[in-house]
């Protein structure tokens, strides 16, 4: 026979099935037997007397915000692949996001297991003073008792094992960024969606720059009319109502044109992409001859900027 698992549902979003309930419940237990074993003080020395009561500092049942902290929480935010990264990137950030969230359920769950200790706790405590007034015998409260701070402990337990996996998780993410075989795949892949991309946006602003060309001329012929010859208004008021310079006049749009015109027509394959699209080999073999080019064109526009005493000269870049 099968052993069904159950989900216990926490709230929006958040849920843990069985399993994780039994880790909860095995790990507080746990803890709590060791914690109350049997122990003498008197007889116990004072090293073991100080280890006992670090040790169940350590091992109470920490709030989820001291496990659970800002800096973990950043774990499981902003991957840095993108949808062309081979496979692997993409299994390894799933884990890293169900860890994530199986953290933010087990911080909600801990919050509901305190509610229901501290429950237990306050019925424990009125049955026994309704007991004391009736004269009768008390009933027996602390295995429920137990049962409830074991829970909760147990919680803890789990949340810290669980942020211990994102931890590990997330290292094993970032451990592809200096992985070379997979680097190597991943660039391969953005190289051709590049090239295509590349292609298509030349493609797009030819036509793109040749109809807003063509809007700029309608335009201005358009406000000459409207605003020259058939504009009845005062001669004084019509100075207010000119678009000369402005909307498809807008200067900054012919500059803009101009500029991405230049950048799509780019010969030189540092600033075209074609040096970054170029075999590794090829790239090794000439970085060092290509950043000391970028560095004298730098050096060069510094001379022309300044004079030798360092005073701003007056020769045009």
């Amino acid at each position: 026979m099968t052993d069904e698992k159950k989900t216990v549902v926490l709230g929006p979003g958040t849920k843990l099935d069985s399993d994780s309930e039994r880790r909860i419940r095995s790990a507080g237990v746990k803890a709590k037997a060791e914690n109350y074993s049997v122990f003498d003080p008197d007889v116990a020395g004072p090293t073991e007397r100080r280890f006992r009561v670090l040790d169940a500092k350590v091992n109470r049942a920490k709030r989820p915000e001291d496990i659970w902290t800002d800096e973990a929480q950043l774990l499981g935010i902003d991957p840095w692949h993108c949808d062309l990264a081979p496979a692997e990137a993409a299994e390894r950030w799933a884990k890293v996001t169900k860890l994530s969230d199986e953290c933010d359920a087990l911080e909600a769950r801990w919050h509901d297991l305190q509610d229901e200790a501290e429950t237990t706790r306050k019925n424990a405590a009125k049955a026994h003073a309704d007991a004391l007034r009736k004269g009768v015998k008390a009933p027996a409260t602390a295995a429920k008792a137990f049962e409830a701070d074991a829970a909760l402990e147990g919680c803890s337990l789990v949340l810290r094992e669980t942020v211990a996996d994102l931890y590990r998780a997330r290292a094993s993410y970032e451990a592809l960024l200096n992985d070379r075989a997979f680097l190597g795949r991943y660039r391969k892949a953005v190289i051709a969606e590049f090239n295509k991309q590349r292609k298509r946006a030349a493609e797009a602003f030819k036509t793109a720059a040749g109809a807003i060309n063509e809007t700029r001329r309608r335009f201005s012929v358009l406000h000459s009319l409207t605003m020259g010859g058939l504009l009845d208004v005062p001669e004084e008021d019509q100075g207010y109502l000119t678009l000369s310079g402005k909307g498809w006049g807008n200067a900054d749009l012919s500059s803009a044109i101009n500029i991405i015109s230049r950048q799509v027509g780019e010969t030189d394959p540092f600033l075209s992409g074609e040096f970054l699209t170029a075999p590794m080999n090829d790239i090794n073999a000439t970085a060092i001859e290509t950043a000391k080019r970028v560095k004298a064109d730098l050096d060069e526009n510094r001379r022309n900027y300044y004079a030798e005493s360092g005073i701003a000269s007056g020769r045009v870049i």
